[in-house]
């Protein structure tokens, strides 16, 4: 009884002692929902639950139907890897930014050796300049040269497959290739022979 007291407490006692930010905590349901299982065409694939597992399709259409808000999340669709989130969360979820990492393997700064997994992710189009949280707007770099690139006059560009163009304030250009490719995969149409 006293854990059920200090719950609801948590949830809506009063708290006047405390800043507005701190009172009424209230949890997050994250519900993995296929867009073909949501509009009701494909009623196979399951919807999940985070952190409990499969729920049936029509208890996920009533569970996403009195939602408030929603997060867009862009998936691989051979591997499941998340690779965009659009500009529904700035932080990268964690497969994401391993993805991330591991495609570099360094920073990726011009001349950095600083192994990936030591360094930030950045938006290479910053967050506050509408860059979306996406696997092609993503690079790690040392703390160092993420405030060189964000206070330093350098301009950078991302191109496909993780590569940096870097312009120094002098204009001179340095190009910056990511240690690995992403695979990428072509679905192969039924009666098609795959490729080799």
């Amino acid at each position: 009884m006293r854990a059920d007291v200090a719950l609801d407490l948590l949830v809506d006692g009063t708290t006047a002692h405390l800043p507005d930010t701190a009172r009424g905590i209230r949890a997050t349901v994250a519900v993995t929902v296929p867009v073909l299982t949501l509009l009701g065409v494909d009623e196979t694939t399951p919807a999940t639950v985070d952190g409990i597992g499969p729920i049936p399709a029509d208890k996920a259409r009533e569970l996403c139907g009195g939602s408030t808000g929603w997060m867009r999340v862009l998936t691989h669709p051979e591997t499941g890897v998340v690779v965009s989130v659009g500009r529904d969360t700035y932080t990268p979820p964690a497969d994401l930014a391993r993805l991330v990492r591991w495609r570099a393997g360094r920073c990726m700064a011009p001349g950095c050796g600083m192994p990936a997994d030591r360094c930030e992710i950045d938006h290479t189009i910053a967050w506050e300049h509408g860059g979306h949280t996406a696997e092609a707007n993503l690079a790690p770099l040392c703390k160092g040269n993420h405030t060189v690139k964000h206070h330093g006059n350098w301009k950078v560009r991302q191109h496909p497959g993780g590569v940096l163009e870097w312009t120094s304030p002098t204009g001179r250009v340095y190009t910056v290739h990511p240690q690995r490719r992403t695979p990428t995969f072509t679905p192969v149409a039924h009666g098609d022979d795959p490729p080799f």
